[in-house]
């Protein structure tokens, strides 16, 4: 099934559109002049490209069929999960929980076992 190139520049506009949008709305609720501030609206367009980009490999495994492929796209996720869990943690005031810093590790580890695989296996 052939894609237009249209529709997908259009999907892609909706989602630049969509990290705008929350770009915008995280700035009303954090001091923008500090860089912590600055660090949200990082961690949001980042979690947002993760997600796109999984969602685009995910097309490419349903095409493919390779578990190549489907491993990146697992990477991409796992790392969608954790940027959710760093700004819902810094929202709710969790960031400061020991247990905050074992599983943003654990995440990073997943997100380096799913590429290494990806890469090593035939």
């Amino acid at each position: 099934m052939k894609r237009d190139p249209l529709v997908v520049l259009i999907i892609l506009a909706c989602f630049l559109c969509l990290v705008a949008t929350s770009a915008v709305s995280a700035a009303e609720f954090i001091d923008v002049s500090s860089i912590r501030g600055w660090d949200h609206i990082i961690v949001i367009f980042s979690t947002t490209l993760a997600l796109v980009l999984g969602i685009v490999s995910f097309v490419g495994y349903r095409r493919d069929g390779r578990t190549k492929v489907l491993l990146v796209t697992l990477a991409f996720m796992i790392f969608t999960l954790k940027g959710v869990f760093i700004i819902s943690g810094d929202l709710f005031g969790k960031r400061v929980d020991p247990f905050f810093d074992i599983v943003e590790n654990l995440l990073d580890f997943g997100i380096l076992a799913c590429l290494f695989f990806g890469m090593t296996m035939k």
